[in-house]
């Protein structure tokens, strides 16, 4: 003998929930299927994926060229043309400082080091804050100034 089971009618959009139940229009509101759903979020992802990839990019480049001016510092500082330098000079000099070949460079490879992460972090961020830090703001201290004799006559106080 079979029996039937009865599959609850599908519901619309906008009326609630039909065994009786008190729910909001809204909390019965479904997005329906069809070929614009999802996309929306896959844009969002594929930003945000994006945006990671370009700060990632950012990074990496900065850390390059931290690299570059560290050998570029420290060739200078052991007074060799720095400009001979190339990429792996301080990496180079690195190594053989952590391998015990040279034994009394460490504040000279770190100093350069040091050198280098500023200028190539910290210079773009301060040329920012230049450009755009405080264009067009008036001073608020430190602007003032005696008045010229004219500027008293124009005033109508002598």
């Amino acid at each position: 003998m079979k029996t039937s089971v009865q599959t609850p009618a599908p519901q619309s959009l906008m009326q609630p929930a039909a065994q009786g139940r008190a729910t909001s229009a809204t909390a019965a509101m479904t997005m329906p299927a069809g070929p614009w759903t999802g996309r929306h979020e896959l844009w969002q992802h594929a930003r945000g994926g994006a945006v990671t990839l370009m700060v990632l990019a950012a990074f990496i480049a900065g850390l390059a060229a931290a690299i570059w001016f560290a050998s570029f510092f420290l060739y200078a500082s052991v007074r060799v043309n720095p400009f001979h330098a190339g990429m792996w000079g301080w990496i180079d000099a690195a190594r053989a400082w952590y391998a015990g070949g040279l034994p009394k460079e460490g504040r000279r490879i770190a100093g350069s080091a040091l050198f280098g992460l500023l200028l190539a972090y910290g210079a773009p961020g301060a040329a920012t804050y230049a450009l755009w830090g405080s264009s067009g703001r008036r001073h608020l201290y430190g602007s003032a100034r005696f008045a010229s004799e004219a500027e008293i006559r124009a005033a109508g106080l002598l």
